[in-house]
C-alpha cells in the first residue's frame, strides 16, 4: 500500500480539480507533505479529511466552520455535527418540497393559458393584488426584461422569473410605444410595494409577439365603449406565457387587462 499520493491522485479519486485541493491547504483543511521538488504528497489522513469535507460541503457547510469541526474533531463534537447536520437536511428538503409546488404552480399556469381563448373581451372583478414594482419614466419595450430580472434580483427571497409568480408590466396609454413600471404580483402576507387596485376590469388574452398589443388594445377599447364604459386606469399587460417558456413567439399568452367604469 503506497504511503502518500501526488495532487493528480488525490484530485482524480475525489473528483476535484487539484486547485481545490491547493485551496483547502491554504484553508487549513489539508496538510500535505512536501517530497522531492516540493511536490505535494497527500497521505491516508489527507483521504479520511476529504471524505469529511465533501460531505459537509454537500450539506453547504463553509469552509470556516468545517476547518473548526477538523481541530476539534470528537465523538461530542461528532454528534452535536449530526445534529447540525439533520437541521440542514430538514431545511433542505423543505426548500425542496417549496421547489415541487412551484413548479406544480407553473405547470398548472402553462396548461391553463396554453388552453384560454384568445381574442375574446371579457369584464371582471379584480380583488385587490399586491405587488412589487419598479418605476420608471420612460421603460421600452426591449428594456421589460432587464428591469424585471433587476426587479427580482431586488427581491431575490421571494421573486424568481421562472417561477409561479405573475409578472407584468403597466402601459402608456396614450402611444402604447413605453411603459411605466413592470410589477411582479406577490402572495398575501409577503413585503410588497404597492397594489393593483380592486375594481372591474376588462380584458383579453392574445398570442404571439408583442408587436401586436396596439390593436388588441384598440379592440379591448372598442368593446369597453360598446359595453358603455371607458377606461380607468393604466392599461396592464401580465406576461402568462412568455419566452421564459417557449422559443415560438407564436405560443406567447398575454392578458391585456383595463380598470373600467
Amino acid at each position: 500500500m503506497k504511503e502518500f499520493y501526488r495532487i493528480h491522485e488525490l484530485s482524480g479519486l475525489f473528483g476535484l480539480c487539484p486547485d481545490t485541493l491547493r485551496y483547502y491547504e491554504e484553508k487549513g483543511l489539508l496538510h500535505p507533505a512536501r517530497g522531492e521538488n516540493r511536490y505535494r504528497m497527500y497521505g491516508i489522513q489527507d483521504v479520511i479529511t476529504l471524505n469529511i469535507v465533501r460531505s459537509l460541503r454537500e450539506l453547504g457547510m463553509t469552509v470556516e466552520d468545517i476547518r473548526t469541526y477538523l481541530e476539534r474533531r470528537s465523538v461530542e463534537e461528532t454528534l452535536a455535527l449530526l445534529e447540525e447536520e439533520e437541521r440542514l437536511l430538514r431545511r433542505r428538503m423543505e426548500e425542496l418540497e417549496r421547489t415541487r409546488r412551484q413548479a406544480r404552480r407553473r405547470q398548472a399556469r402553462l396548461e391553463r393559458y396554453a388552453a384560454v381563448e384568445a381574442e375574446r373581451v371579457e369584464f371582471l372583478y379584480e380583488e385587490e393584488r399586491s405587488c412589487v414594482f419598479l418605476q420608471e419614466d420612460i421603460i421600452l419595450e426591449g428594456e421589460i426584461d432587464f428591469l424585471l430580472k433587476k426587479l427580482e434580483h431586488r427581491h431575490q427571497d421571494y421573486i424568481k422569473i421562472i417561477g409561479d409568480q405573475c409578472m407584468g408590466a403597466a402601459v402608456d396609454g396614450e402611444s402604447l410605444n413605453h411603459f411605466s413600471r413592470v410589477f411582479f404580483l406577490t402572495e398575501p402576507g409577503l413585503p410588497s410595494d404597492g397594489v393593483l387596485p380592486a375594481g372591474e376590469y376588462a380584458r383579453l388574452f392574445y398570442r404571439g409577439g408583442y408587436g401586436a398589443l396596439q390593436r388588441h388594445y384598440q379592440t379591448l377599447l372598442a368593446q369597453v365603449a360598446a359595453a358603455g364604459r371607458r377606461p380607468a386606469g393604466e392599461p396592464l399587460e401580465l406576461y402568462r406565457i412568455d419566452a421564459h417558456d417557449t422559443n415560438r413567439e407564436a405560443e406567447y399568452v398575454t392578458e391585456l387587462q383595463v380598470p373600467v367604469r
